[in-house]
């Protein structure tokens, strides 16, 4: 948990900064000050989430599981390895970090990146519950 519990206006601030990604299709090129600020304020809601759920568009399967497994490290989840057998061409994995569930399938849209969704039912989480990004596969790596 958080150590100091942000308030309402960091909140707001922070869930700002991430809303800019919710239109794009793509996730950008972002510097590194600007992945570190993303990194933080990701780390911060999951600290203040019950539980997260992840969203990979990728090229590939590849691609899609490499990102799941740093993105669920980066969160504290324990190492994930899943058998997900092969496939080719575009996906869309998602994992629930609460029940360690996950889905696979084809993706034909043409978005890419992680989606990172913050779950809560504390008063102070209903702040930040919702669906961010796209944000980069190697936010975290």
């Amino acid at each position: 948990m958080v150590s100091t519990v942000p308030d309402a206006a960091d909140i707001a601030v922070r869930r700002k900064a991430l809303n800019r990604f919710s239109c794009l299709r793509v996730a950008p090129t972002l510097s590194p000050e600007e992945q570190g600020e993303i990194r933080e304020t990701l780390l911060l809601f999951n600290a203040l989430s019950e539980y997260q759920t992840l969203g990979i568009c990728a090229d590939d399967l590849a691609t899609a599981q490499a990102a799941l497994e740093r993105y669920a490290i980066a969160l504290g989840c324990p190492p994930i390895k899943l058998a997900l057998g092969e496939r080719s061409g575009a996906v869309y994995l998602k994992f629930n970090t609460l029940k360690g569930a996950w889905y696979l399938d084809d993706y034909s849209e043409t978005s890419r990146g992680v989606l990172v969704s913050y779950h809560g039912a504390d008063p102070g989480a209903e702040e930040l519950n919702g669906t961010y990004g796209p944000f980069p596969f190697d936010l975290f790596g």
